[in-house]
């Protein structure tokens, strides 16, 4: 009967201290920022792609263009009703990529000349008819609007507080050759962006002070919008959970915001913002 006692007494002590530790650990780490919400939007079309890996290579008046990241001669079009659509085999693989990609390396000897490639590094969304190109840091709270001069307008904060990227790096020796890694994942602030209009629109990694920590780990995807004029938090969207969950790529088009998710793809009509 003793060793049944003390068997007891172990297990509630062990319990106590699970329980006491559990409630001694910090509560969910607050990012420093509220959003305001769109009024409203509503699923219009969707479709089935029929492959994976396609993005949002443009958006016209009238028509969707798609480029697949695998399939480098795949292209996609349609309207958006999905009543005209085509898949076609280009004859050489679409450029536009590797363009932005090289207008990104120049406009980063623009804005970050000799400065650390990890903390600086980001994506560029640009707008032809407006003149503008933005170049967005993955791992902090702010984006650069240039004109296609090269010409910097202004710099811009997110709504969220994280001014410094979370980056921790490495050296190791690779065939006689020191080579600086990331030493440990990093940890990223914004995902994507699209301008059109008067606005940009950043998809976002992180969730506000009054959104749920555990849903925001899933889907709705965030996409948080700024004045192309002077930088300045305009309001969000909310993206629903659709097929996968997963936002590949997403432009806008007026008040028509066109999302891809795995293989389908989903256009949405957005009824009303707050400015």
């Amino acid at each position: 009967m003793k060793v049944f006692y003390k068997i007891l007494l172990v297990l509630g002590v062990s319990i106590g201290l699970v329980t006491a530790l559990y409630f001694m650990q910090p509560g969910p780490k607050k990012n420093g920022f509220k959003r305001n919400a769109i009024k409203g939007m509503l699923l219009t079309a969707q479709t089935d792609l029929k492959y994976n890996y396609w993005y949002i290579d443009s958006l016209s008046e009238d028509s969707i263009y798609l480029g697949n990241y695998v399939a480098v001669l795949a292209a996609f079009s349609c309207d958006y009703d999905f009543r005209d659509s085509s898949y076609r085999r280009l004859p050489y693989p679409d450029s536009s990529r590797q363009k932005l990609e090289m207008l990104k390396q120049r406009v980063l000897k623009q804005i970050n000349p000799g400065k650390d490639k990890f903390k600086t590094d980001g994506f560029l969304s640009r707008n032809e008819p407006a003149g503008r190109l933005i170049y967005t840091y993955y791992y902090r709270n702010a984006f650069v609007c240039l004109d296609t001069g090269m010409r910097v307008l202004y710099t811009a904060r997110m709504i969220d507080t994280n001014s410094v990227a979370k980056i921790k790096t490495a050296i190791y020796r690779a065939n006689g050759k020191k080579v600086r890694t990331m030493a440990t994942p990093p940890v990223p602030v914004n995902k994507r962006g699209y301008i059109d209009g008067d606005y940009f629109y950043n998809q976002s990694a992180l969730a506000a002070d009054d959104e749920d920590l555990a849903g925001f780990m899933r889907p709705p995807s965030v996409i948080d919008v700024y004045r192309l004029s002077n930088g300045k938090y305009s309001h969000s969207i909310y993206l629903p959970w659709y097929g996968d969950g997963t936002l590949i790529s997403f432009g806008v088009r007026g008040n028509r915001l066109v999302a891809v998710y795995g293989r389908d793809m989903v256009i949405y009509q957005l009824t009303g913002k707050e400015d």
